[in-house]
């Protein structure tokens, strides 16, 4: 039997092979709809201005962060709150601006005992203090300075408790940790 002799069989689409047939346009269509979509969301994402703002970073405004210093101990308290300052420190939503209150070590040390709201959550007595009794008193305060009289100054930040409020308790190990490192 010669080629002419044999009978001619054509394939039908989808028989014989076990191959369905697509059309092109099944598959090239939603291959554009997602090569579109990823080409939007990019330009999107590469237009967007991500510049930090004080409105972005400060949502929940200022906390005035109060902090009681001895006279003598002024001028560590100014030099350190500067340089807590000067990072744009942002607690919990919050911009937190230093302020500090000269006030001798005895009349912030009765402030403090008598637990009344309103005390600073940051204080730079001059020289070593009993903290027994300070509610949200830490145990081991660093010492950060001296005073020109080469007494200590240390660091107190209170924790948060009936005379101090949490978001300035929050505030003030914030500022506690960019001081020492930890």
């Amino acid at each position: 039997m010669n080629d002419a002799d044999r009978p001619r069989h054509r394939a039908r689409p989808g028989h014989g092979s076990g191959r369905r047939g697509l059309a092109r346009w099944v598959w090239v269509t939603p291959l554009a709809l997602v090569v579109l979509i990823a080409l939007v969301v990019s330009w999107m994402g590469l237009s967007r201005d991500d510049e930090p703002t004080e409105e972005t970073e400060c949502i929940a405004g200022n906390l005035t962060l109060m902090v009681w210093a001895d006279p003598a101990a002024e001028s560590t308290a100014q030099e350190i709150t500067a340089d807590y300052l000067a990072g744009a420190p942002v607690v919990r939503d919050f911009c937190v601006i230093p302020q500090i209150e000269v006030r001798p070590t005895a009349d912030a040390a009765a402030d403090y005992l008598d637990g009344s709201p309103g005390a600073a959550a940051v204080w730079f007595p001059a020289g070593t203090v009993d903290l027994t009794g300070m509610p949200g008193a830490p145990t081991d305060p660093p010492v950060v300075g001296s005073t020109p009289d080469n007494v200590p100054v240390p660091l107190i930040a209170f924790g948060s408790s009936s005379a101090v409020t949490e978001d300035a308790a929050r505030a003030a190990a914030d500022l506690l940790r960019s001081v020492t490192g930890s």
